[in-house]
């Protein structure tokens, strides 16, 4: 029985969807300026819009004013019942287009900045095939450093993510694609560039700069160098090579993305095999989720292509 005083949750309409799409972004802008270049908009027509929903829902969403923006606690449940909301009609839109024997819908993908330019397993091939089977998806592509897909996936930000995930988090599903072995390099002009492999000890590495990885733990995943003196850090893999190239810095790269500067004489692995990491390329999903029918396929494509990949590196056929 409805208690006394209390009113009823109103039926969504078309208008309300629309608040609530505004609310969504808001929350994910963290406040009302930084949404006014997503949604094109005056900040005052968010605010107007924010407060209407407020009304209609009977509670306050967020705290805005000199203290800054904050959801509050109601706020954050609306905001993740929003997220539920969002995939559900997202499930409705891609089965009704199933029946009807397309594929539509939208598709949102964090990818490792490095991973589309390998040689040995671009990401092209993946889409190719995807859009093959699903011409009218509108695919959303993201270039993340790996917390940043991590947070993406469980935020429903993104629907499915690619990268190298050293600690896996709860409430995300790890699945292995393939393993990238990872070589430490030099960059030229380095003093150990021009240095003969037998020569090298010790003494001339503890006196070498190491570029840490910010996305993770050097002293779990590479901890024959996580004494090495480091003055840089760098999030993503392309930072890592910018210092490299520099001359100044060692730095730890995957063996296909190094191998454009090593081949111009740029850039040279230090001891070759001694520090070789063989890091797995994984997809996550965020787990419980329901996976709509476009980002299933593309998941079985993804898997069907590594599987390949997988076939030719045992078999020796990767060039």
């Amino acid at each position: 029985m409805r208690q006394k005083g209390a009113t009823a949750i109103p039926r969504l309409h078309k208008a309300d969807l629309h608040l609530l799409a505004v609310f969504m972004t808001v929350a994910e802008s963290g406040g009302f300026a930084a949404a006014q270049v997503t949604l094109n908009v005056s900040q005052s027509t968010i605010s107007r819009q924010i407060g209407d929903l407020e009304r209609r829902l009977g509670m306050r969403l967020c705290q805005r004013g000199r203290v800054g923006f904050r959801l509050t606690d109601k706020g954050q449940a609306v905001y993740e019942a929003c997220q539920h909301l969002s995939t559900a009609l997202e499930s409705f839109r891609t089965t009704v287009g199933a029946l009807r024997g397309e594929l539509i819908g939208d598709l949102s993908i964090g990818v490792i900045d490095n991973w589309a330019t390998e040689s040995c397993y671009p990401l092209a091939e993946v889409l190719r095939a995807f859009r093959a089977k699903a011409r009218f998806v509108h695919i959303q592509f993201h270039t993340m450093a790996p917390d940043e897909i991590e947070h993406a996936v469980l935020d429903n930000r993104v629907n499915l993510g690619i990268g190298v995930f050293h600690r896996h988090r709860p409430g995300l599903l790890y699945e292995a694609l393939y393993d990238d072995p990872v070589e430490l390099y030099c960059g030229s002009g380095h003093p150990l560039f021009d240095r003969d492999p037998g020569e090298l000890d010790r003494e001339d590495l503890d006196a070498a700069d190491l570029v840490h990885r910010a996305y993770l733990s050097e002293r779990q995943v590479a901890p024959l160098t996580a004494e090495l003196r480091s003055t840089t850090s760098a999030w993503q893999i392309e930072g890592i090579a910018f210092l490299i190239l520099s001359g100044w810095h060692l730095g730890y790269l995957p063996v296909s993305y190094a191998e454009r500067w090593v081949m111009a004489g740029r850039m040279r692995m230090v001891l070759p095999g001694t520090f070789c990491l063989n890091t797995k390329i994984e997809l996550v999903i965020r787990r419980g989720a329901p996976l709509t029918l476009v980002t299933q396929t593309f998941a079985d494509i993804l898997r069907e292509k590594t599987r390949s990949l997988n076939r030719e590196r045992v078999n020796g056929d990767v060039r």
